[in-house]
């Protein structure tokens, strides 16, 4: 029984009990892809820990592994700080990324927290999550899918942040190593609605076919699932002009990008730099949001293959514009547009699609 490792690197207390209590065992891959993967210890405790561990076994395929995940690890050290770890922001480890199955007792029902984040259990300004629709049958399913490591998380529905209520369609998937069970009065006001949706989709479980409709409890998305019962291809209802599907872990709906991320189980991801710290968005329409905002300290990374030429250019073209406007105080000329639209395209340029040789022809400032 690996008391050391599983006390050493599984945060919550919930999951270190459990897989205590089952005398688990992770094999050696795993430990090595759970640890370089960690996002709760520091770059010097990872490597360190890795070096160490790739000394003292004997597979020469899994130590080559090792070597490589510790190059990219290095490579990524300028993430390492508190703000990106806190946020769960570090990048996947490529080498070392296979599907591990972490055994949990999480179900359907449970009020959690995250030990990241904004979900800072000393202040009353938390955010609460629940867990719907996790049954046993979908325990055993995902114990037996074989994707990778992202696939080991559990689906949390995030309905408050503090008391204030976040909507219908906030969620997180969290590794079942970084959440514990929270406990709610049961006189506060949150607990009502939880224990609502808790029944609420107990119900729906409990339906063995699309003829038993299910029971209206108000509001339109359950209105929703009653129209759009037995879809199980996304579509668009077309009086809300949302999309709704029917998945295996419940009724979904929401804009485009939502739905077909939770009906294909992938989804986009665009991580930017603002002032020095990584963030990241699903849309690239939330990174030109960004960009707009503060077009002189949010910077995209391209070194994970996430933006497409067109859209590096458009960023580019962007904060050369932003620039000139704000050396000059004027908006640009057609000319001056289709001169910008070159020259981005030009060889010599940096990172932030400023000239190496300089660009004071276009954003020196006034004399």
């Amino acid at each position: 029984m690996e008391k050391n490792f599983i006390d050493e690197f599984i945060p919550s207390k919930d999951t270190r009990a459990y897989l205590h209590s089952i005398h688990h065992e992770f094999t050696d891959l795993e430990k090595a892809t759970i640890v370089a993967n960690h996002i709760m210890i520091s770059y010097e405790k990872k490597v360190k820990w890795l070096n160490s561990f790739k000394e003292k076994i004997s597979d020469d395929t899994l130590k080559g592994r090792i070597s490589k995940a510790l190059v990219q690890i290095k490579k990524d050290k300028k993430y390492y700080r508190k703000c990106n770890t806190a946020l769960g922001a570090l990048p996947y480890n490529e080498s070392l990324f296979d599907f591990i199955f972490i055994p949990h007792d999480f179900r359907h029902g449970d009020i959690v927290r995250s030990l990241y984040g904004g979900w800072n259990t000393t202040e009353f300004c938390e955010k609460v999550g629940i867990i719907l629709s996790y049954f046993d049958k979908d325990y055993e399913f995902y114990k037996n899918l074989r994707g990778d490591y992202s696939d080991v998380q559990i689906c949390v529905d995030i309905k408050f942040d503090g008391v204030a209520y976040q909507g219908e369609f906030e969620h997180e998937h969290i590794n079942p190593i970084y959440i514990e069970r929270m406990t709610l009065n049961e006189k506060d006001e949150r607990m009502a609605y939880l224990n609502y949706l808790t029944n609420l989709y107990s119900k729906k479980n409990s339906r063995s076919d699309a003829e038993n409709k299910p029971e209206y409890a108000g509001g339109s998305d359950d209105l929703l699932e009653q129209k759009y019962l037995g879809e199980y291809v996304p579509i668009q209802d077309d009086a809300f002009g949302i999309w709704c599907v029917q998945t295996g872990h419940g009724f979904e709906s929401g804009d485009i990008n939502y739905i077909a991320s939770e009906f294909s189980g992938t989804g986009l991801i665009y991580h930017f730099m603002h002032n020095g710290e990584m963030d990241h968005v699903h849309e690239f329409e939330s990174v030109l949001v960004e960009i707009l905002k503060d077009p002189e300290h949010v910077d995209i990374m391209t070194d994970y293959g996430e933006y497409s030429d067109q859209e590096v250019q458009m960023v580019k073209g962007i904060k050369r514009a932003a620039a000139f406007v704000q050396a000059h105080h004027r908006p640009m000329t057609v000319a001056e547009l289709c001169k910008n639209r070159v020259e981005i395209k030009n060889k010599g340029e940096d990172d932030y699609g400023n000239s190496v040789q300089g660009n004071q022809a276009i954003f020196g400032k006034k004399r």
